[in-house]
């Protein structure tokens, strides 16, 4: 069996994030939550790699748009984003 997709969701309201990460796991992926764009990008300084990242575009502290800039000057340019 294939291994599953290692997604991160960024969104800060709860009730969506929930539907989306029931959705995601439906489809047998590894979900990892992040409530805005700075924390999503704490994430890929840390070293976490993720196949797809789907991103809300209004968050408080950093949103979609800059978090996904800051992402990609990273070099994380092979990743799917989404948002």
């Amino acid at each position: 069996m294939a291994s599953s997709l290692k997604a991160l969701l960024v969104e800060d309201i709860k009730v969506d994030s929930m539907v989306l990460s029931f959705m995601l796991r439906r489809f047998h992926c590894e979900v990892t939550l992040a409530k805005n764009g700075k924390e999503a990008v704490d994430m890929f300084l840390e070293g976490n790699k993720f196949d797809i990242v789907l991103c809300d575009k209004d968050m408080p502290i950093m949103t979609g748009p800059e978090a996904v800039i800051k992402i990609r000057a990273m070099g994380a340019t092979d990743v799917k984003i989404v948002g």
